[in-house]
């Protein structure tokens, strides 16, 4: 990654960050979700994160609790005492983000009527609307998916370069950029032609 381009986007837009449901703590991948976590909320943004260990996890325990109540908005495919959760879900984190004051939607993804898998799903869409950019740390398949929905949508999409060889593969090809100090892959949206 040779002179990557600057990334920028405007104070106060949201931000949504994800990742894979498998990145340890410690790891080179946590402590760069963490680190852009509280970069991205000093610098005057919204933070948009899902319920899951991992990516997830790491963004929502990176904040304090005053950064949290101002910038964090958390979306839970799970009820408030856990129900609907499984074992991926972070769920002590995220009913402690809820008790510092940050805004947490519970049962983001639909009832627990809806299967767990399509719950997961409709609550990461729900995370991703009304955000500029969504970025993921050590994406997996699922965040994948989130990432496609997010390019379809418009919204770029940067994958962080931590604990990551190679680029993941996705519709459009990516650019080397930074943003607050790190380095990212940026899938751009494909610019959409006159409808008439």
């Amino acid at each position: 990654m040779s002179h990557p381009i600057p990334f920028t986007l405007p104070s106060n837009s949201a931000v949504l960050i994800g990742g894979g449901r498998s990145i340890a703590p410690g790891s080179s991948a946590w402590v760069a979700c963490q680190s852009f976590a509280r970069a991205i909320t000093l610098a005057g943004h919204q933070v948009h994160v899902g319920c899951a260990t991992g990516a997830d996890q790491a963004c929502v325990a990176s904040l304090p609790a005053s950064q949290a109540i101002a910038s964090l908005r958390v979306f839970a495919a799970f009820a408030p005492g856990g129900s609907g959760s499984f074992g991926g879900s972070a769920v002590a984190a995220i009913q402690l983000a809820a008790l510092q004051g940050a805004s947490v939607s519970w049962l983001a993804g639909g009832p627990l009527s809806v299967p767990l898998v399509a719950r997961l799903m409709a609550r990461s869409l729900a995370a991703l609307a009304g955000c500029s950019a969504a970025v993921f740390f050590a994406p997996g398949v699922g965040s994948l998916k989130v990432a496609r929905h997010a390019l379809q949508a418009g919204i770029p999409v940067l994958v962080a370069c931590a604990g990551m060889s190679a680029a993941p593969v996705l519709a459009v090809a990516p650019v080397a950029v930074s943003w607050l100090g790190q380095s990212f892959w940026l899938f751009a949206p494909p610019a959409q032609g006159a409808l008439f």
